[in-house]
C-alpha cells in the first residue's frame, strides 16, 4: 500500500481545500523523492492513503501535470515524470534566466527589512540539520530577495522549475563541503544585495546556480 504518512505528518493541519491539500502532499512527495520518477500514481491507492475521495486526487494530478511533475497517459493513468539530462539542463538554463531577471528587478527596491529577513533565514540555515527544512530555507531566502520585484507570476514559474529539479539534487544534501559553499554564497549574495551592487549580486547568483546545474548533470538520480 502507498504510504505518504512521512509527508502528511510533517505538513500543517488539513485546513485548505481537499484538492489543494492533496496537491501539496503529492508535490512534496515527488520533490522529496518519496515518489520517484517513473512511479505510477494510482488514484485508488492515493485516495486510501490520504483518506479522501477520487475527485480531489484527480484534480490534484491535473495540477501536477501542468507543473511538469506528473504525466497523465490515456488508459494508463498518471506517472511521476522522469527528466532526461537534456531536459534537466534546459530547465536549469531557464531557471537561471528567470532568477537573474527577478533579482535585477528587485534590487532597486530592496530595503533594510528585506535584508534583515534574509539574514534571519541565513542564520537559521547555519543551525538546521533537517535536509527538507534546509531546502525550504534555501528557497525562502531566494524568494525573500526576489519578492521586491513584485511579480507573483514570475515567482510561481521559479517555484515550478525549482520543484522539477530539486529531487535530482537531494543526493548532495549530506555533503558538508557543498553545504558550506552554498551558505557562503548566500551570505555573499545578501551582502551584495544590501549594497545594491547589481553587478556583484547577479554574478554571485549566476555562479551559485551554475554550480547547482553542474551537480544536477551528475546526479545519480538521472541514471
Amino acid at each position: 500500500m502507498l504510504d505518504l504518512s512521512s509527508i502528511t505528518n510533517a505538513m500543517q493541519p488539513k485546513t485548505m481545500a481537499a484538492r489543494d491539500w492533496v496537491f501539496h502532499v503529492i508535490r512534496s512527495a515527488i520533490v522529496q523523492g518519496v515518489l520517484p520518477g517513473g512511479m505510477p500514481l494510482r488514484q485508488d491507492e492515493i485516495s486510501e492513503s490520504l483518506s479522501v475521495s477520487h475527485i480531489p486526487v484527480r484534480e490534484a494530478l491535473r495540477q501536477l501535470e501542468a507543473q511538469g511533475l506528473v504525466r497523465i497517459y490515456p488508459n494508463r493513468g498518471a506517472v511521476v515524470t522522469k527528466l532526461t539530462a537534456q531536459e534537466l539542463s534546459n530547465i536549469m538554463d531557464i531557471r537561471i534566466m528567470l532568477e537573474l531577471g527577478a533579482l535585477k528587478n528587485a534590487l532597486h527596491k530592496i530595503d533594510k527589512i528585506v535584508i534583515e529577513k534574509a539574514r534571519e533565514i541565513y542564520e537559521l540555515s547555519l543551525i538546521e540539520n533537517d535536509y527538507n527544512r534546509l531546502e525550504e530555507l534555501n528557497l525562502k531566502l531566494h524568494f525573500t530577495l526576489y519578492q521586491p520585484a513584485d511579480n507573483p507570476e514570475l515567482m510561481q514559474l521559479i517555484d515550478q522549475f525549482h520543484a522539477n529539479v530539486d529531487r535530482y539534487i537531494r543526493p548532495y544534501y549530506s555533503d558538508i563541503k557543498l553545504h558550506k559553499s552554498s551558505l557562503d554564497e548566500h551570505l555573499q549574495l545578501i551582502n551584495a544585495c544590501e549594497r545594491r551592487d547589481v553587478g556583484l549580486a547577479t554574478a554571485v547568483l549566476r555562479t551559485h546556480l551554475e554550480q547547482t546545474k553542474n551537480m544536477l548533470m551528475n546526479s545519480p538520480v538521472l541514471n
